[in-house]
């Protein structure tokens, strides 16, 4: 009986051993699987239409084997080189802006004062309302007749005539960077409120004891502290910035004519719009590709701060 009891004892271990070991592998099965059909087999294909001929727009054309011939097509089209500046104009324009918003509203809202959660509260408010939504409000505002935008310019006497925001080349570009930095920023600010609540008060009382201006105690203190997360911010508002054209297409749909066309924007034309599925996927490792290197450059940046 003792014999049987531990044969069945030690079957039991082996049983919740292997249970315990190869548990956790199945847990994972489900969310690799949701990877593999989400990510990895869209990006496999898409990396294979690059190398062929495939519109769908002529239906006798078969999808050929053309080797680089659709990269060496984009570098040649003129409108793929203009996406290009336009996009780094774009970012450049979104994240200066909400770098900038994002350092001055964390600061206040990590200050102590009444109504302080009612604030912090507000300040998401824009994260929380749908690209869609948030493009078509502000396009209304924008609007060059009715806009309340011009309105409370004229009443300011800032302005004479109307401007069109939405319709010139000269404003479009800056109305929709304004849209993006209104609605991004939240995301930036969250994360530098985070940043600030680790730096310890005890830093800040030394310097208060040293005689350190309140400039002093940001530059030397809050900034270098809050510098992984400004970076980390900066790589989540950079990618937002990239990869979600709602507000764009919304807004002016790449116009007037292509002032305000950017990568992706012209990415998705190619894609369906012109179904050129060929052209579409060259553009689509592209910036795959930049936006790896972009990254990568954040990271790399972000870790050395980290090391000092």
């Amino acid at each position: 009986m003792r014999l049987g009891f531990n044969i069945t004892s030690t079957a039991s271990k082996g049983v919740l051993t292997l249970k315990y070991k190869y548990l956790p592998y199945l847990l994972l099965v489900p969310v690799f699987t949701m990877i593999i059909v989400v990510v990895f087999i869209p990006l496999v294909t898409t990396i294979i239409y690059s190398f062929k001929s495939y519109r769908l727009t002529k239906t006798e054309e078969k999808a050929n084997f053309i080797g680089l011939d659709n990269y060496v097509a984009l570098f040649q089209d003129d409108r793929f080189i203009s996406s290009l500046l336009t996009s780094l104009i774009y970012i450049a324009g979104s994240v200066i802006g909400m770098l900038i918003l994002a350092l001055i509203t964390a600061q206040l809202a990590n200050q102590a004062f009444k109504g302080r959660s009612l604030f912090r509260a507000t300040i998401l408010l824009p994260w929380a309302v749908a690209p869609v939504v948030a493009a078509q409000a502000w396009k209304f505002m924008f609007e060059t007749d009715f806009g309340i935008i011009n309105h409370i310019l004229k009443s300011l006497g800032l302005i004479e005539k109307n401007i069109p925001w939405l319709v010139s080349s000269d404003h479009a570009m800056m109305s929709v960077i304004l849209t993006n930095v209104w609605k991004t920023t939240p995301l930036l600010t969250l994360i530098i409120i985070s940043g600030l609540q680790t730096i310890s008060k005890e830093l800040y009382e030394s310097a208060d004891i040293d005689g350190a201006s309140p400039w002093k105690k940001y530059y030397h203190i809050t900034l270098p502290l809050i510098r992984p997360f400004i970076a980390m911010g900066l790589i989540f508002t950079t990618l937002q910035t990239i990869n979600v054209i709602d507000i764009i297409y919304v807004m002016t749909g790449g116009g007037p004519g292509e002032a305000t066309e950017i990568f992706t924007l012209y990415n998705y034309k190619v894609f369906f719009q012109y179904l050129d599925f060929g052209l579409g996927g060259a553009m689509a490792v592209i910036g795959v590709t930049v936006i790896g290197i972009l990254i990568y450059l954040y990271s790399r940046n972000m870790n050395k701060q980290m090391d000092t």
